[in-house]
């Protein structure tokens, strides 16, 4: 019979240190950096809550990115037996210890020992939890853009303790900013303590209707550190008016995405207009964004004029899903805020009405910025392409074209697919299938199997014969019911290969 061998002396110095209920903090300040890691590894795998609350008053390290922390005990407990506690409510009663600990350490007056200066609660970092301290180049980057977030204009006043983190509320009730508790512990516990703590929020996504309750959670916020906002919206005037208020605030606002439902509750034409005017001014007061990106929403048909009134050059633009007037399209030519677009995307817009001229004299104003253009599902038809084919041919920088979406016949693709080959920048192209590749030249209907594959011929060898390095891809309009189309990409061996499905 074998004999085990005894446990290695640390270890079992690990063991009497997790099963005390008397640590002191001031014994734990000695240890060694990676000694420290090790036992507040084992401390929260082995939910010794107690022994966590003192480690965290002496945390060694610059940065606690506790979020991937979480996450990872997630991962090694993914199921629960019924009546067991879940990962969710375990991980909410180890983050209240750890405040707890952290508001013992906030409220003595002196704090020269503790090294921690921020709590990130973003997916960032997870090496040096998997990995350990030596990837703490990691954790001092953050304490780099910790410092420069404390800079001047953003917070005038020196915090105790900085917390990262991405936010997103995205329950969808009027009696609930968010499902997500761990989120709403960290938010509250930080508003009660903004003079101590100050909460730095760089992306923020709302997919809730209980804005007030959001709003009152993001005082924890310090609004100006906000840089990317996503907004899904289907609020009142006057929520909307509240909201905008607060938008104002987030001054180094660099990203803004917005969507709305349709206007189902308003039936009355007269009470749509009303609503998307008062909507489209509130927009307007943004004054200070690089990118705007407005999708599915009911009321931007004829206010671009009220929305785009800035004179902040934008970087991006996106419209997607929203029906426009030819006049918005002209305005989008005239204004100051496109003027350096490098970005812009219309998608799901009909053009079929419009005057090519219209949207011909935009691209001849980007010509010298743009990279990226997307027109796709527009219904743009060939007469309208051959017009703004000699716009499209002079701008210079572009290196994403897009127009898959729109029905276009062979030869009409092969004019384009030579004259965007010629772009020097560009570097990918998607187009659609042509109307030759459908049974009944109709791509509502089903690919037509030998047209279509005589048609891959015919656009692989013209992309031979004049830039074979160009990456291309072709999409086809496969199913209108489900709204699903395939992509081909042309490989360098000169078949097309399928990449990818996608619902559009």
């Amino acid at each position: 019979m074998s004999m085990q061998s005894p446990p290695p002396l640390y270890e079992l110095a690990k063991q009497s240190l997790l099963k005390s209920e008397t640590t002191v903090s001031t014994a734990l300040h000695d240890l060694p950096a990676p000694i420290f890691h090790d036992i507040f590894m084992d401390a929260f795998m082995g939910e010794h809550d107690e022994v966590l609350k003192v480690m965290v008053q002496a945390w060694p390290f610059p940065c606690l990115p506790l979020k991937n922390l979480m996450d990872l005990r997630k991962q090694k407990n993914p199921h629960t037996q019924f009546g067991e506690i879940t990962p969710q409510r375990r991980n909410l009663q180890t983050l209240e210890a750890l405040l707890e600990g952290l508001d013992i350490q906030l409220s003595r007056k002196v704090h020269h020992r503790w090294k921690l200066q921020v709590l990130d609660w973003r997916d960032v970092h997870q090496a040096f939890w998997t990995v350990g301290p030596q990837a703490m180049s990691a954790a001092h980057s953050a304490d780099a853009r910790s410092k420069e977030m404390g800079k001047p204009g953003l917070s005038e006043k020196q915090p105790t303790l900085r917390i990262f983190a991405h936010l997103c509320f995205d329950y969808w009730t009027s009696s609930c900013a968010t499902h997500d508790k761990l989120q709403l512990c960290l938010l509250k516990w930080a508003r009660k303590r903004k003079a101590s703590v100050h909460l730095y929020c760089e992306k923020v996504m709302i997919r809730s209707s209980a804005i007030f309750k959001i709003l009152k959670l993001l005082k924890a916020v310090q609004l100006e550190s906000i840089r990317e906002l996503d907004v899904f919206s289907d609020w009142s005037q006057k929520t909307m008016k509240i909201f905008v208020s607060q938008l104002k605030k987030m001054k180094n606002l660099h990203t803004f995405h917005f969507s709305s439902p349709s206007p189902e509750g308003f039936t009355l034409p007269s009470k749509i207009k009303w609503h998307s005017h008062i909507d489209a001014f509130h927009l307007g007061q943004l004054q200070s964004l690089h990118e705007f990106h407005i999708d599915d929403v009911f009321f931007l048909r004829g206010t671009l004029p009220k929305i785009f009134r800035s004179q902040t050059p934008l970087e991006a633009l996106s419209l997607s899903s929203s029906p426009l007037k030819e006049s918005d399209l002209k305005h989008l030519s005239q204004c100051a805020s496109t003027s350096q677009l490098k970005s812009l995307t219309l998608r799901r817009l009909s053009m079929k009405s419009f005057n090519p001229e219209t949207l011909q004299v935009l691209l001849d104003k980007l010509a010298s910025t743009l990279e990226t253009l997307a027109l796709e599902h527009c219904d743009i038809t060939d007469s309208q392409l051959l017009a703004i084919l000699p716009a499209l041919s002079r701008c210079s920088q572009l290196k994403t074209f897009s127009c898959y979406g729109n029905h276009f016949s062979l030869g009409i693709l092969q004019v384009l697919l030579r004259l965007t080959a010629g772009l020097s920048q560009l570097t990918q192209g998607l187009y659609p299938a042509p109307l030759e590749s459908y049974e009944s030249n109709i791509p509502a209907e089903f690919m037509h199997p030998e047209q279509f594959a005589q048609v891959r011929a015919e656009l692989a060898q013209v992309l031979k014969d004049i830039r074979p390095s160009l990456r291309v891809q072709i999409c086809t309009h496969s199913c209108d019911l489900c709204m699903m189309c395939q992509f081909y990409r042309l490989e360098p061996s000169g078949n097309w290969e399928v990449t990818q499905e996608f619902r559009y």
